[in-house]
């Protein structure tokens, strides 16, 4: 019998993954970034400090705009990755229909001198997150390389999301509301299945909302049992209670926290938070 041989993976993504620089470090992950400009100046979104971003959206009308990476940004990292060590490159990219992030990768793949799987998440930001973390955990658990193309595979189009903004208007600006997430009196809380955007209703107050967006997670993970992000734009104590809210009900096997950095908090507000978790398989 040939002994199997062990191959060594590099886990690459985009910088809407929102990951920690400390977790990123932990978990081995490269991140490539995207830009974003504002004022006239354009800057890569892992360069730029969220709160001071924050803090000039609140302050202007003006809107920021964003651009996907080149194919030789996510080339550079594949060969960064090759010559640190690695025998293959797992490239896991925020969703295709949200941004042209994917085919960037895909291009740069094809041009690498290392084998490289790219997966569309079918997500962005705190779902993102989910994704790249657990597949990251399982690489560096010794999961081979089909391993783990199998898992980020299985996780992509099952990542859903809830949160709340302050600002529908950015949403619906950047086109990504469907027809039922309208303006309502209370406080908006959304969904977001795939890359559609829906209402699930509007809260009486805000610790409504925080406990509608626990509610909505907690019933879910009850039955199918999942890691959940947490995050937030600019308000840090929302994020506290949601985490609270879902620490330690039945199904939650553990909560990453994240800050949305420039190239979401340009459509979704200074003031959104929300969670993203992984819905049962279909049947």
């Amino acid at each position: 019998m040939t002994p199997s041989v062990s191959t060594s993976v590099a886990v690459v993504t985009d910088s809407t993954v929102y990951m920690s620089d400390a977790l990123a470090t932990e978990l081995g992950v490269r991140r490539v970034p995207l830009s974003i400009t504002f004022g006239g100046e354009t800057m890569s979104e892992l360069t730029v400090e969220p709160k001071a971003f924050y803090g000039r959206l609140r302050d202007t009308d003006e809107r920021p705009t964003t651009s996907q990476p080149s194919p030789g940004d996510f080339l550079a990292a594949f060969t960064e990755a090759r010559v640190g060590g690695a025998d293959a490159v797992l490239c896991i990219t925020c969703a295709s229909a949200i941004s042209g992030t994917h085919q960037s990768a895909t291009l740069a793949a094809g041009m690498a001198d290392i084998p490289v799987d790219v997966v569309d998440s079918g997500t962005i930001s705190g779902g993102l997150l989910l994704v790249v973390g657990e597949v990251a955990r399982a690489v560096r658990g010794g999961a081979s390389r089909a391993e783990a193309v199998a898992l980020a595979q299985s996780m992509a189009g099952r990542v859903w999301s809830t949160f709340t903004t302050d600002s529908l208007k950015l949403l619906a600006a950047g086109g990504r509301l469907a027809d039922d997430a309208t303006e309502a009196d209370g406080v908006p809380v959304l969904a977001m299945e795939g890359q559609a955007i829906r209402s699930l209703g509007a809260a009486r107050s805000i610790e409504d909302a925080v406990r509608w967006q626990a509610d909505v997670i907690a019933e879910s993970a009850a039955v199918f049992p999942t890691r959940v992000t947490v995050g937030h734009g600019d308000v840090a104590d929302l994020a506290d209670a949601l985490e609270s809210a879902l620490t330690g009900r039945p199904g939650v096997q553990g909560i990453d926290r994240y800050v949305v950095g420039p190239v979401v908090g340009a459509h979704a507000g200074a003031g959104n938070f929300g969670a993203s978790y992984l819905s049962p398989p279909a049947q």
